[in-house]
C-alpha cells in the first residue's frame, strides 16, 4: 500500500489481522529489502532494529565454528544497505506509522474480504469490518493473503500447497535470561543432522529471537501460526546430542510458537484480469534464506511502478507478474536447496562442513551478491 501511494495510486488496505504485541517475532531484513524500506522512509522510524555485525555458521553437536561473514558496516559497502533484524510488531507499526502520514491510502484495520467481482470496468468487493458488511470498487484486488491465499485459488485453482516435512519452532527469550553467547550482535546458525537452528537479538538486545527447525510427521496440519504452541520437551529431545550451549539457549526459552512449514510451485501467471497476488500468496519461500518478507517487499515496489499510471490495469498486472516470477522462483529454489544443504547428516554433512571452511569469509559474502545487491527498485 505505502509503495503504491508514493506512486500516486489510491489504495484501500483491509488488514485482517491485529496487531499483537507477539506477532511472529523476529524477522531478517536484508539489504534487497532494507534499501526499500529506506527509500520509502520506513527505515527512519524502525524502533529496535539491530543491526548483526557478523554471521557465524556453527556445527551442533559440538559447537565447532564453521564459517563467518562480515555484516554490519561491511554489508552496508558491499551490497549498498544494511542487513537487519527487527521485531515484525516493529515493523507493521513503523509502517503503519508512514501510512498514516501519506495520502491516498485507507487502512481498515480487521476487515476480512468476503467476496468479489469483476463488472469488466471494475471489480466489486464486499468486506466485514467491525461486524459491517462493506462494499467497496476499485480497479484492482492485491491479495497479499500468505500461504492459505483466496485470491491465489482464483488466480490458479489447482495450485496444490505441500508439506515440506518440516515444523518451524520459535521462541522470544529476555536478553536478561538468555546465554551470554547468545546476547552478542550477531546472527548465529547451527547446523545439525534434519534440524538447524537460528538466534539474534532484537529490539536493541533485550530480546533474542530463536528459531529451531526440524523434520517433523506427515501428519501435521497448518494451525493458527500465532498461537499454535510447541512442547519444549519435544524440541529438547530432537536436539539432546547438541553442544550444551544450543541445549542452554533451547531451555531458556519460556515457551514456544510450532507450525509446519508448506511450499508451493511457483505460478505461471501472478494475475486474473483484475485480480493479483504477492508475497506468500504468489511465492510462499521456505525460510532457510529468510527472503519470506524481502521477497514481498521486492514485489510491492515493482507493483508499484506498473501500475503507476496505467491505462490497461490487466495488462499492468500481468507484466508486474511477468518481470517478477523468474526472480521468485529463483529465491524459492534457491531456500528449498539451501534447506537441503543446513540438514545434512553423515559424510555429506563432513563435506558440507569442509567446504564453508574453504569458502572464507571473502567467497561466502560473493556467494550472496546475486540475492542482497539485487535493486527491485530497478526492474
Amino acid at each position: 500500500a505505502l509503495a503504491l501511494a508514493r506512486h500516486g495510486v489510491r489504495v484501500t488496505l483491509l488488514e485482517r489481522a491485529a496487531l499483537l504485541e507477539d506477532i511472529g517475532a523476529g524477522l531478517q531484513l536484508p539489504p534487497n529489502a532494507s534499501r526499500i524500506l529506506a527509500q520509502l522512509g520506513v527505515l527512519e522510524v524502525l524502533r529496535g532494529a539491530v543491526t548483526p555485525q557478523r554471521l557465524r555458521i556453527l556445527r551442533g553437536r559440538d559447537g565447532a565454528a564453521l564459517a563467518t561473514m562480515a555484516l554490519g558496516a561491511a554489508a552496508e559497502r558491499r551490497w549498498g544497505a544494511p542487513m537487519l533484524v527487527a521485531h515484525r510488531a516493529d515493523l507493521i507499526r513503523a509502517l503503519l506509522e508512514v501510512l498514516a502520514l501519506t495520502p491516498g491510502v485507507v487502512v481498515r484495520a480487521g476487515a476480512m474480504l468476503t467476496d468479489f467481482f469483476e463488472t469488466g470496468s471494475e471489480i466489486a468487493i464486499t468486506a466485514q469490518h467491525g461486524g459491517v458488511e462493506v462494499r467497496l470498487s476499485a480497479d484492482a484486488l492485491i491479495g497479499a493473503d500468505g500461504l492459505n491465499s483466496l485470491l491465489r485459488e482464483h488466480v490458479q485453482p489447482d495450485s496444490k500447497k505441500l508439506y515440506s516435512g518440516r515444523i518451524a519452532w520459535r521462541a522470544l527469550v529476555e536478553a536478561t535470561h538468555a546465554p551470554a553467547f547468545a546476547r552478542t550482535l550477531e546472527t548465529s546458525l547451527w547446523l545439525g543432522p534434519k534440524a538447524h537452528l537460528v538466534h539474534y537479538p532484537l529490539r536493541g538486545g533485550a530480546l533474542v529471537n530463536v528459531v529451531a527447525i526440524t523434520s517433523a510427521a506427515a501428519d501435521l496440519e497448518a494451525g493458527d501460526i500465532w498461537t499454535q504452541e510447541g512442547d519444549a520437551a519435544v524440541l529438547a529431545a530432537r536436539i539432546a546430542s547438541w553442544h550444551a550451549c544450543a541445549r542452554k539457549l533451547i531451555a531458556a526459552a519460556p515457551a514456544w510458537r510450532q507450525w509446519p512449514l508448506f511450499d508451493r510451485a511457483p505460478l505461471q501467471c501472478w494475475n486474473r484480469g483484475r485480480v493479483a497476488v504477492l508475497g506468500d500468496a504468489a511465492h510462499p519461500m521456505l525460510p532457510f534464506l529468510a527472503q519470506g518478507a524481502a521477497q514481498a517487499i521486492e514485489d510491492a515496489v515493482v507493483l508499484a511502478r506498473f501500475l503507476a499510471g496505467a491505462k490497461n490495469m490487466q495488462e499492468a498486472l500481468a507484466d508486474y507478474g511477468a518481470a517478477r516470477r523468474a526472480r521468485a522462483a529463483r529465491v524459492q529454489a534457491a531456500s528449498r536447496r539451501q534447506g537441503r544443504i543446513y540438514h545434512l547428516s553423515g559424510p555429506a554433512a563432513l563435506a558440507r562442513d569442509h567446504v564453508l571452511g574453504w569458502l572464507g569469509p571473502e567467497k561466502l559474502a560473493a556467494r550472496n551478491d546475486w540475492l542482497y545487491g539485487y535493486d527491485a527498485r530497478l526492474c
